[in-house]
């Protein structure tokens, strides 16, 4: 598992670190924007787990699919995180054929 930092756009433009997938859950920064791009031949599906608890009750995961071939921009809520302000983020499959760039607010 990698914690990843998300990287600030700027005015003169910022090089992304390109990742890639993982099916054992790295982390994001909670607030960041997620771009996420499947090169494989089959749908994955993207899985933000949520830390959160509402009146005692587990949250569901944020469960996300990219179709073949396609991207996908998903913001990752502040309220997904858990304490230290990270969101586990797993991809199904191959998931070496989903790349990612995380960028901050």
């Amino acid at each position: 598992m990698a914690d990843y930092a998300a990287q600030a756009p700027t005015s003169a433009g910022t090089t992304l670190t390109q990742r890639t997938g993982t099916a054992s859950s790295d982390t994001v920064p909670a607030g960041a924007l997620v771009i996420a791009r499947n090169t494989g031949a089959g749908s994955h599906t993207l899985t933000l787990s949520v830390a959160a608890l509402y009146d005692g009750l587990a949250v569901a995961s944020r469960v996300v699919t990219v179709a073949a071939g396609a991207a996908a921009a998903i913001r990752v809520p502040t309220s997904y995180a858990d304490a230290n302000g990270r969101v586990p983020l797993a991809i199904d499959g191959t998931a070496s054929e989903v790349t990612y760039w995380i960028v901050g607010a």
